[in-house]
């Protein structure tokens, strides 16, 4: 059998973490799926994810079951966009992409562009313009919104 490996966004992380508390300790504990969190995703859940304990910042369990799953991928921060130049446009002094009209940040580019290096992997994400984009540059089966990835693990 074939390991689906999902990559999550933060709207679904947060949208996991509310709708469905155990999901992600459900996932890791099966040998067909897997579940990958992009470092620069981890660091924007994180700064959410802090509670004071006797005075002591401390990260939330929840934040600390994601850590075995961050990915750096040094790759997704580069503007060579050569294979993909016919309808994807960046500007250096711009922090966004326009992809075939849809207007996406580096940090949403990246997310489709590690998708586009690791064939195994899903996006998982609920930003319209990032699914439309991605579509653009991955097979469409390989983009998913939440319900998409809540019946894809059914």
């Amino acid at each position: 059998m074939i390991k689906r490996t999902y990559l999550l966004d933060t709207n679904i992380v947060i949208k996991i973490w509310r709708e469905y508390p155990t999901l992600l300790d459900d996932i890791e504990k099966s040998e067909e799926m897997d579940f990958k969190i992009h470092q620069d995703i981890a660091g924007e859940l994180s700064r959410k994810e802090f509670k004071e304990i006797g005075g002591v910042p401390i990260l939330s369990n929840r934040f600390i079951k994601l850590l075995n799953h961050i990915i750096n991928n040094d790759n997704s921060k580069s503007t060579e966009i050569n294979t993909y130049s016919d309808f994807i446009k960046h500007t250096s002094n711009s922090n966004m992409y326009l992809v075939n009209g849809n207007k996406i940040s580096v940090n949403d580019f990246s997310l489709i562009r590690i998708c586009k290096e690791h064939k195994d992997y899903i996006l998982v994400t609920d930003d319209k313009k990032m699914i439309n984009s991605a579509k653009h540059v991955l097979d469409s089966y390989r983009v998913l919104n939440f319900r998409e990835f809540i019946e894809d693990l059914l």
